[in-house]
């Protein structure tokens, strides 16, 4: 451009010569942009000199299409200049305007032109007066060059200013603009607005873009058509206002750069988010934005224009595309099926702005990996089962964890029968909110997410085999309800299930196709090698390996066939504890690992070098060093062996001759010491848990042992006693009174006896607790039968206290028609009666001295709230182990059983400390009451080992422990089980009676008492649901040794004991009892008392034998095992009805004695008046079997 002041007469270069817009710079960017769609013409140059003067070196930088279609030439348009410049002086950055007039037409017109700068170094040349048209007259004759006589063309009159005068065809937006209350905004009434600011506005209603303007210094805004969906619901409320208030959201991070444009800065923010309403729904949208200043009169800032530009697509193309390289290079080391389902679905978890949830069901009926460990697909398959899930509760109650293929039904709607229709037409399947189609479990968001909105839309699409003919499993897939579910987004969602069938295509393909690509992957891989050897110079390879090796961390090594050595690095000989002086010094003959292997190890090296090298194949070796092996770095010195590891390989030759041995030296010394200290360590804890339970095995034996001899003894007594008194014996010189003591005296010791056997007890089913031993057997019961026998084990106690006790069947049992259940008896009974041993306990010395035992039945869980109770949270959820086959197909419910007792009650700082191991309701519990502290903690592990809880409650005198567990209603096996009620199933007593063990499970033994079996005959629910067992039914205890000949046979017992004391004292109790005892010390002693009975077709009746384990010169299995064998070979003509009787208790001795042939297992203590029913019925059953051959 040439400078201001040259002369006019110089020759003025073209000045219609404008630069296109890109090279134009910004700040005239947005001007120009307006002023395309500006109907005036206008032009601009740049103003290098200082005053508003248009001369000979400057040029036109822009021409809109008005001024371009006028056709002046740079004459007039010089001329021009100079008949605006003639009205007036000119100075920088004031306005001129000047008239020019065609004089020799009919009519005069009249053409205004102004001159204006335009940011600091910029003018223009606007025209703003009327442009006439053909109807006003002739037209003026045109000049050469095509202009009028005075090189005006005719401009078009129609006013396109909407911002002065209305104009028809204006969009709606456009009009409410140009009417809206601008008096009431900071800009003031349009029609005092500024020519700057109207063609601001004009420009920006224009533009088919989003464009706003912010103007002023309360930056007021004024908006396009295009920026309603950006607005939102503060359309229309908006216009007008100030930026800040406008897009509050958003005003944290367009601030910067709103205000620095104001300061005259243009400045861009890219991808920034808007949540925008354009479809009627919140869109999540990315957008560009340029803040150009607006410069006015005086180069003063008064405005700025917004540019926004969409950038949705590239952002989210961005994202995805990033998601598809996670997941591929999460995939990528996937192997098998389940490995890939579970990498995708990871690879999904951080992803969720695109996919909110996704879920994953594989075919069920995939066979057993091969060798390979590749799955082979079974195009039969008729399940699927949910392999994972994204986004979603893995244990949601509405997503099924399997379902079939095959003959399935279900409603409409559900996600299986969507599954189901893509898996059998191998279609994808899109399902939305709106129709009923997605599940609202499905469309609900899950915490935790970034999604916060419900999903609309999600895609069900099978997951095929390449040749589509398998269908490997389904996938599930949300997308994102911010995002417009276009063509684009569906594209997406199908490329993902894609990818993922040719993923799992690959893996399930045949182990020969897998093989086979292997190979073809191998010989590509050997080729492309080959390639690369032979482009690479020798030197550079070599020096390379060198580095390589010689750099590397563990030894590298390489040998000649015969085993002498080429080449080690520095780590090899390291490890050797060798130097390359002392490696060089060698005999080139001599083998390189002679005089470092450990000579234990030589023989067990040689072979597998030379197997390696005869069969050509890579091979490892793990052998010792002569050295030993030392490490400091725990800070102490350790030593070992030194041990090392060779992986090798033969290198071989085109000729087939392996050319050296190559491989790899590895120092494993701390490892091995590793291993060998944790296996020490494991002996050691094994080794200690052995011992712990010999030790408790060795207490109970010696414990249980003399505690039979006590309790037998003291029935003696209290028998003897009683049937003197009873008859009157005038042997008995001693007063009635002191008769009626010595018998308390002799419940007393009975009493301690039991109290001391519980306690046994309580540390045997601790123990395996704590090894996690204890085995739950579910067996058929009457559950009020529990009850009373537990009542009727504490007879004698019940009766002594004064205690009124009874049975309350409550009416929830009835309601749910319970009869017989599937349940473990011994376990349950072993509750009750640590329970009522407490009862008692608290209650024989209180005022008011009742018990009572309820039973109740639900097929929900109880709550406790029936009985006032908040049950003790369960510490860890856990079942013991039993077969499913064992609880029968009956209906699951619960049953609840409850201990009231009316004795002193409980404080709430007492009933805190319950339930907790070594723990009483406080210290003056012991001192008053005895115990350890162990049955509650017991009966809590017992009740969580069968899916119940327990819990206490005690207010108004009355004190309730109540507990729950879970059982099944049993269900007969056959139809003619139906006809026979089932014979009454038989229970561990591990408190007052003895623990009986048959090949069917536990026995409790049988009373002879009228009272007793009165109380065992369970009445009917209906007929007497509250029968008691204490006035209807009296708890005798005086008759228990008495045998009616009548009803009992007379029995042959042999005793074969090693303990002199419990021989002598069981042999007085049987001969009491009515039955013909005869004894043997020891096993062998047996044997040969039987081959003189009459199961040896001798004259010595025997009926039933005692039979004691731990016995010396032949203990009792040793014995059994003859016995049953000798009936094998039919030296003994029939079956020996043999009982163990043992101190013995944990299940695994009485299993095995079981197993040796016993018939029955009885655990010392035990009393002969419980035992002797017992008796009779195993003789009774053997000798029915016998009769029916």
């Amino acid at each position: 451009m040439g400078e201001m002041g040259r002369p006019h007469s110089r020759e003025m270069p073209d000045l219609t010569a404008s630069q296109p817009h890109g090279k134009l710079p910004a700040e005239l960017r947005a001007l120009v942009d307006f002023l395309d769609t500006d109907g005036r013409p206008t032009a601009v140059w740049e103003d290098i000199n200082g005053p508003l003067r248009i001369c000979g070196g400057q040029k036109l930088v822009y021409e809109n299409a008005a001024f371009k279609s006028l056709g002046l030439g740079e004459r007039y348009i010089r001329q021009l200049v100079k008949d605006i410049e003639g009205h007036g002086k000119l100075f920088a950055g004031q306005d001129v305007r000047g008239r020019c007039e065609k004089r020799g037409q009919s009519i005069v017109d009249v053409r205004s032109w102004r001159i204006t700068p335009v940011a600091k170094h910029w003018k223009a040349l606007i025209y703003e007066g009327e442009v006439p048209n053909g109807s006003h007259g002739g037209s003026p004759a045109k000049s050469e060059n095509g202009t009028n006589g005075h090189g005006y063309e005719n401009m078009r009159h129609d006013p396109q200013d909407w911002t002065r005068f209305p104009v028809d065809g204006l969009s709606q937006w456009v009009e409410y603009v140009r009417t809206f209350d601008w008096a009431s905004t900071a800009i003031g009434p349009m029609e005092h607005w500024s020519d700057l600011l109207r063609s601001c506005a004009l420009h920006v209603m224009a533009h088919p873009h989003a464009r706003l303007v912010v103007w002023g210094e309360q930056r007021t805004v004024i908006y396009n058509e295009a920026c309603i969906p950006l607005v939102g619901q503060r359309h229309p409320a908006c216009l007008g206002q100030p930026v800040a208030e406008a897009w509050a959201e958003l005003w944290t991070e367009i601030c910067p750069m709103v205000e620095q444009s104001f300061n005259g800065k243009t400045l861009k923010l890219e991808q920034l988010p808007l949540l925008t309403r354009r479809n009627g729904a919140p869109e999540e949208t990315y957008w560009d934005a340029v803040a150009l200043p607006v410069v006015g009169e005086g180069g003063k800032i008064f405005g700025q224009f917004l540019e926004l530009t969409e950038m949705t697509r590239a952002v989210t193309g961005i994202r995805r595309r990033n998601m598809v390289v996670k997941i591929r290079q999460k995939i990528n080391t996937a192997e098998t099926l389940p490995e890939l389902w579970s990498c995708f679905l990871n690879g999904l978890e951080e992803v969720s702005e695109d996919v909110p949830f996704a879920l994953v069901y594989a075919a069920s009926d995939l066979p057993a990996a091969d060798a390979s460990g590749v799955s082979q697909p079974d195009p039969q398959c008729s399940g699927a089962r949910l392999a994972g899930t994204v986004g979603l509760a893995a244990d949601h109650p509405e997503i099924l964890e399997s379902f079939n293929l095959v003959g399935a039904t279900t409603p409409q709607f559900t996600l299986t029968t969507h599954c189901l229709n893509a898996w059998k037409t191998r279609k994808s399947i899109t399902i939305k909110y709106d129709d009923g189609t997605l599940p609202d479990y499905l469309s609900a968001p899950t915490a935790g997410r970034k999604i916060t909105d419900r999903v609309q839309t999600a895609v069900v699409s099978p997951i095929t085999s390449l040749g589509g003919n398998d269908v490997l499993g389904v996938l599930v897939l949300g997308f994102n309800p911010r995002q417009l579910f276009n063509e684009e987004y569906r594209m997406f969602g199908s490329f993902l299930s894609d990818f993922l069938c040719q993923a799992a295509s690959l893996i399930s393909l045949p182990q020969e196709q897998r093989r086979a690509q292997r190979l073809a992957d191998e010989m590509n891989t050997t080729l492309a090698q080959q390639l690369r050897l032979i482009t690479l110079q020798a030197e550079r390879q070599e020096a390379k390996f060198a580095r390589m090796a010689n750099e590397a961390p563990t030894g590298v090594f390489v040998f000649d066939p015969d085993g002498r050595l080429l080449y080690a690095n520095d780590a090899y000989l390291r490890v050797l504890g060798e130097t390359r002086e002392s490696q060089a010094s060698r005999s080139p003959h001599t083998l390189a690992w002679q005089e470092h292997i450990h000579p234990d190890d030589m023989e067990h090296f040689s072979d597998i070098w030379e197997r390696g090298v005869q069969q050509k194949m890579p091979f490892t070796i793990e052998h010792r060093l002569k050295k030993p092996w030392i490490a400091t770095e725990s800070g102490q010195e350790v030593s070992g062996e030194t041990w090392l590891l060779a992986n090798a390989f033969p290198d071989v030759g085109p000729d087939g001759k392996i050319t050296s041995v190559q491989g790899w030296l590895t120092d494993i010394s701390h490892r091995k010491f590793t291993d060998g200290l944790v296996a020490r360590k494991l002996e050691d804890a094994l080794e200690s848990r052995r011992q712990t339970e010999n030790f408790i095995d060795m207490t109970s034996h010696e414990m249980r042992n003399p505690l039979s001899a006590i309790l037998q003894s003291a029935d003696s007594v209290v028998l003897t006693l009683e049937h003197a008194d009873a008859h009157g014996s005038k042997a008995v010189t001693l007063p009635h009174d002191v008769v009626h003591e010595l018998v308390d005296y002799a419940h007393t010791i009975i009493l301690c006896a039991q109290h001391q056997k519980r306690i046994v007890d309580d540390i045997l089913t601790l123990s395996k607790l704590d090894a996690s031993l204890l085995e739950i057997s579910p067996d058929r019961v009457q559950p009020p039968e529990l009850l009373y026998k537990a009542l009727t084990m504490f007879e004698s106690e019940i009766k002594r206290a004064g205690i009124t006790a009874k049975v309350d069947v409550e009416p929830t049992y009835e309601l749910l028609n319970v009869d017989w259940v599937i349940l473990d008896p011994s376990r349950v009974l072993q509750v009750v009666i640590n329970l009522l041993t407490n009862a008692i306990k608290f209650t024989q010395d209180a005022a008011t001295r009742e018990i009572t035992v309820c039973v109740g039945a639900s097929y929900e869980k109880p709550t406790g709230k029936h009985h006032g109770v908040d049950f003790i949270p369960t510490k860890h959820i856990r079942r013991a182990e039993s077969p499913l086959d064992e609880w029968g197909d009956g209906e699951i419910l619960y049953l609840q059983f409850a201990v009231t007792d009316t004795g002193r009650g409980l404080s709430e700082e007492d009933m805190q400390v319950l339930f907790q191991r070594f723990k009483q309701a406080s210290p003056k519990t012991y001192k008053q009451y005895g115990g350890s502290g162990l049955g509650l903690f017991i009966s809590r592990e017992l009740c969580e080992l069968q899916g119940g809880q327990i819990g206490v409650s005690s207010c108004n005198g009355k004190t309730s422990f109540t507990f729950f567990v879970r059982a099944k209603k049993w269900v007969p096996d056959a139809p003619s089980e139906k006809a026979h009620r089932p014979t009454l199933p038989r229970f561990t007593s591990t408190s007052a009676s003895p623990m009986t063990f048959n090949r069917r499970g536990s026995v409790l033994p049988r009373s002879t008492s009228a009272g007793t079996d009165e109380l065992r005959r369970i009445p009917s629910v209906k007929e007497d649901p509250h029968t008691t067992a204490g006035a209807p039914h009296p708890l005798s205890r005086s008759s228990s040794m008495q045998v009616s000949p009548a009803t009992e046979t007379k029995l042959h017992v042999l005793v074969v004991e090693d303990n002199l004391i419990n021989q002598k004292v069981m042999r007085q109790q049987l001969t009491r009892a009515g039955c013909m005892v005869h004894v043997a010390n020891h096993g062998l002693e047996c044997l040969t008392f039987i081959e003189k009975s009459i199961f040896c077709r001798a004259e010595t009746h025997l009926s039933v034998v005692l039979l004691d384990l731990e016995m010396p010169t032949m203990d009792g299995i040793t014995c059994i095992k003859h016995i049953r064998e000798r009936q094998g070979n039919g030296e003994i003509t029939k079956h020996v009805p043999v009982i163990a009787v043992t101190a013995n208790a944990r299940s695994e001795q009485i299993s095995m004695a079981i197993e040796a042939g016993m018939d029955q297992v009885v655990t010392k203590p035990f009393r002969i008046p419980e035992l002797l029913p017992q008796m009779h019925a195993l003789v009774e059953e053997v000798g029915r079997r016998w009769e029916d051959g």
